[in-house]
């Protein structure tokens, strides 16, 4: 016989989905803004994760010329559209649990906007540490979500290593809060390694200070719908790092194959012939 308590109600005509645990994911992300959801990766994956973060950020460095360089910018310790560097990263932004909540959340259309990888070290200041959303300098509210951020915990997020705050239902408020408010309901979020921290991303977060003695290491995707553009144009990024590029047309339209601006009426209609 079941323990779980049955609900009744009055005066309820609609409610949420609740078939399986995706839904009541979706309940939790609609309702407070945050959420977590198993990757399904193996332990081995996710440990291979962290060499191939730690590469691509050393080849960013050298790209740009010295680490001191992104220091300058408040830019340090972040691997930006880490797929075009390191093929794994493709398969954790296509993670099948991450792209069925998100189809169930956003709906049937979305886009891949930024893919970061973030390194958090015990030993130096961290700019993630502010107050701020994901869609940055927005103070609006919507009746549906427009985007959210999906952060693969690559090592495990403790209170001691500076596991993200959140602060539930601020999605649906445009100002931020009160400083006092701030304190007194702000939530520190504890997630395993391999699990996505997921977020509407209009509720307002902030990294928390590693006190530990281990870098803590994970990969923040931010997925919206898509009439918003990318931070990085993903399929110009793959072509000048040469990436592969998916054949599966669902991926690429997720990349923004599909969406991009066209350079012209030719391009916007070839696209559609040949979709």
């Amino acid at each position: 016989m079941s323990t779980e308590q049955s609900f009744s109600a009055y005066g309820v005509s609609e409610q949420l989905e609740q078939a399986d645990q995706i839904d009541e994911a979706i309940a939790e992300l609609r309702i407070n803004g945050y959420t977590t959801l198993a990757s399904g990766f193996s332990a081995e994956f996710i440990e291979s994760l962290k060499a191939g973060l730690d590469r691509a950020y050393a080849k960013q460095i050298a790209e740009i010329g010295t680490e001191s360089d992104l220091l300058k910018i408040n830019d340090a310790d972040i691997a930006r559209c880490m797929l075009s560097y390191e093929p794994d990263f493709l398969t954790v932004a296509t993670a099948a649990p991450l792209m069925e909540l998100t189809r169930r959340f956003l709906g049937p259309e979305f886009v891949l906007m930024m893919q970061n990888g973030i390194i958090n070290r015990p030993d130096r200041e961290n700019y993630q540490a502010r107050w701020h959303r994901d869609l940055n300098y927005q103070h609006w509210t919507s009746s549906k979500p427009m985007a959210m951020n999906a952060l693969l915990c690559i090592d495990e997020f403790t209170f001691e290593n500076g596991a993200t705050f959140v602060l539930p239902g601020t999605h649906h408020v445009a100002p931020f809060p009160t400083d006092a408010f701030a304190r007194k309901f702000e939530k520190q979020l504890a997630v395993p390694a391999g699990s996505f921290l997921i977020l509407d991303a209009m509720v307002f977060h902030r990294a928390g200070i590693n006190q530990s003695a281990h870098v803590r290491r994970a990969v923040n995707h931010v997925i919206g719908l898509p009439f918003m553009a990318q931070q990085i144009d993903i399929p110009s990024a793959m072509s000048r790092t040469g990436a592969a590029v998916p054949d599966d047309p669902a991926i690429r339209k997720y990349l923004n194959f599909r969406w991009a601006p066209a350079a012209d009426a030719i391009e916007w209609r070839q696209r559609r012939i040949v979709r």
